[in-house]
């Protein structure tokens, strides 16, 4: 079937357009009287809370309580929201591609993530105005690798419509094609703008 409107790029936030780097934050709560940042770390890993936050079951001054409570720190919210957002730098070499993607394709943006961390993207960078749209996990109350965050993606586009996702985790690559859902492994900016050349996007 031939496409029937333009075609649409899927990003990812974390790892792809931001580079995400939760030690700092770990050391940071660390030195203000917690556990050990590796201890801390391993708590966002594998602790259910931030997964409820993710998928929207806690609001963000209840997720700040209970996570400050697992890990033994005592913080004002706004404090706690400072640090527990500062883990990002834009990757300038991929937003930068943005507005040449944009010129041929709709642009998506499919990510586990929470009001905090996108608040914080939201004011600090200036790409994400580029996404027509924003498939958020706290908001579909679904969080990759479930099937339902993606459905939810392709349910946004028109039937015969080529999209592609970009995905820097193996995991997410594999459950989003088995949602048919065609995605590549995101490496570095040098692949991701071959991948995009191969495609005609760029």
């Amino acid at each position: 079937m031939k496409p029937t409107s333009r075609p649409t790029v899927i990003f990812d936030l974390g790892g792809v357009l931001v580079s995400v780097d939760f030690m700092r934050a770990c050391k940071r709560l660390e030195a203000v009287g917690g556990a050990k940042a590796a201890v801390i770390h391993e708590v966002i890993v594998n602790g259910p809370d931030k997964q409820a936050f993710d998928t929207g079951r806690l609001s963000p001054q209840a997720f700040a309580q209970r996570f400050c409570a697992a890990i033994g720190v005592s913080l004002p919210y706004a404090d706690f929201a400072e640090i527990w957002c500062d883990i990002f730098a834009e990757q300038r070499e991929v937003t930068g591609l943005l507005d040449a993607i944009a010129a041929q394709a709709d642009l998506m943006l499919l990510s586990n993530t929470d009001p905090l961390h996108i608040g914080y993207v939201l004011e600090h960078y200036d790409f994400l105005p580029k996404f027509g749209r924003l498939i958020l996990s706290y908001e579909v109350g679904h969080a990759k690798p479930a099937p339902q965050i993606f459905e939810r993606a392709l349910a946004l586009v028109a039937p015969g419509t080529s999209v592609i996702y970009f995905d820097d985790v193996a995991e997410f690559v594999l459950a989003a094609r088995s949602c048919s859902l065609a995605a590549e492994q995101f490496v570095d900016a040098s692949k991701l703008r071959s991948d995009l050349v191969q495609l005609g996007l760029v």
